[in-house]
């Protein structure tokens, strides 16, 4: 019996710490859907050639999957003659930098607006095609001879056509899943996806685990999947995807869907739910304890994606670098200027160095603004001394030129304990039209400017104007006239002049008072308190003995 007790205390104490180890951490929002051991990425259908047309055009087809929220930004001007087909199954805004060399065509009946730098918007010219991939294709091939290239985009910011460059190409466009990193004559700054990877890592001692899980809601049909060196993946996804692993190095894996390893088919008929705990169990009992490393769940429903899943101790792939391009800035150009007085005159010289305890006024503006945009919209601005950031509270200033350019000023006097120096001032807005309803994308604008600290006035003399003088003198007056009105009031009440002489008690040595001259005094003696009546004729009678004698020697 005791061995049977033993026996499942063990088991339990196993199965806990087993359980323990291979506990999933919780998962979290990776921004912009890539960190420094996993990158998510979009491959959508696409294509690229050499084809020219006779007239020495490039054909390009410019599909975009755009929510109508924000402006997109077209630059044309650096692109080779051309015809561009653009197709959109939603209602889009487009900024159009022209270039007369550049054809632009849209369906029939489109929802696309377009507007241009100047406020003119571009020639645009109507076609008769239908809205799918194919159909686009086709009736390319057959106005033009062929198609240069296919391009497929989601919520692009800016696109930029740079030209042709003298790469290796086929001589037709068939569509298949890529990314826009190899083509080199266009360049597209997307909008980072948010909340469509959510991952958790811990690192460990023993050889890495990942679990990476798709859930059924999300309709992903191919994955490619680019792995580290002597791993163990569990790989749980929707009915249908296929996992395409090219990796010849040593690992192992466990999936409940199809996998195409280096070219071969590995079905596996594994059933596996999407639930966590589930999982959980699952990499327990298929791994044998061994702790997960990394937990991830895939939330962005696209047919194909690339996942990048790497050992932390090893760099950054070159293909990763090259397929996530960073971010850049509107490509509208918005300027801003400072000034020192409200009258926006003379502009601040960035040499000068303005006085901590002064406003700056600061103006916004853009060529754009008052053709294409009616307002510019301020979010927020900073100040950056130093390493240090202040979020600034200003003010709005009148503007007899409606709302393009944007006036603003703000106080330094709260920024009085940071260190005089190169201050930066950076402001985030945003070109909008007249109902704000379609703007462009937030930009920052940057200004330097000096800054010197106020010192006040050091001096400790006081300066006395002709009213606090006679403030002073008839203080003086009323002063002078309630001390006197005092000393008769105890004087009348007493019957002894105050201050002039005092009669001393029996404890007294002596005396002095002010005799008729001036600066005589004449020593009195003490005086009994309570003298008897023959003291006082004795008294008397001795003094004027005393008094006489001197007066009859002197005679």
């Amino acid at each position: 019996m005791r061995s049977i007790i033993c026996f499942i205390g063990v088991f339990l104490c196993l199965r806990t710490t087993a359980s323990d180890s291979s506990a999933i951490c919780e998962p979290k929002d990776v921004p912009g859907s890539r960190n420094d051991w996993i990158v998510l990425q979009e491959m959508s259908l696409g294509c690229w050639s050499n084809f020219t047309s006779q007239d020495g055009k490039e054909v390009h087809i410019l599909k975009l999957l755009s929510s109508p929220e924000n402006i997109l930004t077209l630059l044309l001007p650096a692109a080779n003659p051309s015809v561009l087909i653009i197709t959109s199954s939603s209602a889009l805004n487009i900024l159009v930098y022209d270039n007369p060399a550049v054809n632009i065509y849209v369906k029939n009946g489109s929802s696309i607006r377009f507007f241009g730098k100047t406020g003119i918007p571009p020639q645009i010219q109507d076609a008769p095609f239908a809205d799918s991939d194919s159909a686009v294709l086709k009736w390319a091939e057959e106005t033009f001879g062929g198609v240069t290239s296919f391009t497929s985009a989601r919520d692009p910011r800016n696109i930029t056509f740079t030209g042709m460059k003298g790469a290796q190409r086929p001589s037709t466009c068939a569509l298949q899943p890529e990314t826009t990193a190899d083509k080199q004559f266009i360049e597209l700054n997307l909008k980072p996806p948010s909340d469509e990877l959510k991952a958790c890592y811990t690192k460990h001692s023993e050889e890495p685990l990942h679990v990476i899980n798709i859930p059924d809601d999300v309709k992903i049909q191919n994955v490619s999947l680019h792995l580290p060196t002597k791993s163990k993946f569990f790989l749980r996804g929707p009915a249908g995807t296929v996992w395409v692993i090219n990796n010849t190095k040593e690992f192992q894996f466990v999936s409940n869907n199809h996998i195409i390893l280096n070219g071969m088919s590995v079905p596996l008929k594994e059933t596996i739910s999407d639930d966590p705990r589930e999982i959980r169990q699952k990499v327990l009992l298929k791994f044998k304890g061994i702790p997960i490393t990394s937990y991830s769940e895939i939330h962005l429903n696209v047919s194909h994606i690339q996942l990048w899943i790497r050992d932390t101790s090893s760099s950054v792939s070159t293909e990763v670098e090259h397929t996530t391009p960073a971010p850049s800035s509107s490509s509208v150009p918005i300027q801003m200027q400072l000034f020192s007085s409200p009258d926006y005159r003379l502009p601040l010289d960035p040499s000068s160095k303005v006085q901590s305890d002064k406003r700056v006024y600061v103006e916004i503006t853009s060529e754009s603004c008052g053709k294409i945009f009616s307002s510019i919209n301020v979010r927020s601005c900073y100040v950056r001394p130093m390493q240090m950031v202040r979020k600034m509270q200003f003010e709005v200033e009148a503007n007899n030129i409606r709302e393009c350019p944007k006036r603003l000023s703000f106080s330094l006097e709260m920024l009085q304990d940071l260190p005089s120096s190169s201050w930066e001032l950076e402001c985030t807005v945003k070109l909008c039209d007249h109902s704000n309803r379609f703007c462009i994308n937030e930009t920052q604008v940057k200004r330097s400017f000096q800054v010197k600290p106020y010192i006040s006035n050091q001096n400790p003399c006081f300066e006395f104007g002709l009213s606090a003088v006679l403030g002073i003198a008839f203080g003086g007056f009323l002063i002078g006239v309630l001390l006197t009105g005092a000393l008769w009031f105890i004087k009348i009440r007493t019957g002894h002049p105050v201050a002039l002489g005092m009669r001393s008690t029996a404890a007294e040595l002596s005396v002095f008072s002010i005799s008729g001259c001036p600066c005589g005094l004449t020593k009195r003696q003490p005086v009994p308190t309570h003298p008897s009546p023959s003291e006082n004729s004795s008294t008397n009678s001795s003094t004027g003995s005393t008094q006489s004698t001197p007066t009859s020697s002197m005679a």
